[in-house]
């Protein structure tokens, strides 16, 4: 016996990564993908891979969006997918035993691992193992519309790991490229990471902004091996230096200007448009 599971991707001008992500998620009961005006043949792809295909005005961050197409898939267990990540078949498999042998648990946390250019990183603070918390139960675990916060678990309910074997990790084909990766980590995590930092409570310094950067780096080659994969390890954990930096002399900008937003599940959620159908208003 299996349990339905509907999984949702979000996409704007994905193409390239697609042609990866949606057909490994062929074994979903429901497969939802949201595209938000892309140009590059993304809703196209979408089309021929999808049960349903929503559209939506591009948004500045993708979580919104993602907690109103969780009111609307048919089932009540949602695994979130991101456009550039891969579900390999023996993780699928075990997603699908996992809900059938802890059918009580309110989320599942599921190994990840970071590629650069393709292949694994196994090294720097990006190269390890990680655990993300995907696959939730809606009634028990909340998908919320919150800059770097996707899900977060009920009280009294379970968040249960599915164990790493070495081969069944979530393929997150991260960045192609150097200048991109420095590219995005200034222009938006930076930005997102301050604004974070700020809105709970850190204070600029500058004692933190000139040494936290230079513990982070130390961080990134020694304790994640990031000396041990040669050049790529100490050009990646270069970058990070360089978003750390940016990030603590933006909390400065952005402290007294960033709060937490207790009340950002009150907001209205973006308007999704069924792509057969544009113009109508779904009901949640």
């Amino acid at each position: 016996m299996t349990t339905p599971v509907t999984a949702i991707v979000i996409v704007r001008n994905e193409v390239k990564h697609l042609g990866r992500c949606l057909p490994a998620l062929s074994w979903a009961d429901e497969l939802i993908v949201i595209d938000m005006a892309s140009t590059d043949g993304s809703l196209e792809l979408a089309r021929g891979h999808a049960d349903r295909v929503l559209r939506v005005e591009p948004q500045p961050i993708a979580e919104p969006t993602r907690a109103a197409a969780a009111r609307l898939a048919k089932h009540d267990w949602i695994l979130l997918v991101d456009p550039d990540e891969v579900i390999p078949a023996s993780l699928a498999a075990q997603v699908r035993e996992a809900i059938v042998s802890e059918p009580d648990a309110g989320a599942f946390s599921l190994p990840m691992r970071f590629y650069f250019k393709g292949e694994r990183l196994d090294g720097t603070v990006w190269g390890t193992l990680t655990y993300k918390q995907r696959l939730i139960h809606r009634e028990r675990c909340d998908v919320l519309p919150w800059a770097n916060r996707l899900t977060r678990v009920r009280e009294g309910q379970r968040d249960v790991r599915i164990a790493w074997d070495g081969t069944n990790h979530m393929e997150h084909y991260w960045s192609d490229s150097y200048f991109e990766l420095l590219r995005r980590h200034l222009t938006r995590y930076a930005h997102t990471e301050a604004k974070a930092l700020a809105g709970n409570g850190l204070r600029f310094t500058l004692r933190r902004a000139l040494t936290h950067p230079f513990v982070e780096l130390y961080r990134s080659l020694r304790h994640f091996d990031g000396w041990r994969i040669g050049l790529r390890g100490w050009l990646l954990s270069g970058i990070y230096f360089v978003y750390m930096v940016a990030s603590e002399w933006l909390v400065a900008f952005y402290q007294g200007r960033s709060k937490p937003d207790e009340n950002a599940e009150m907001r209205e959620l973006p308007v999704l448009r069924d792509d057969e159908a544009s113009g109508v208003r779904l009901a949640a």
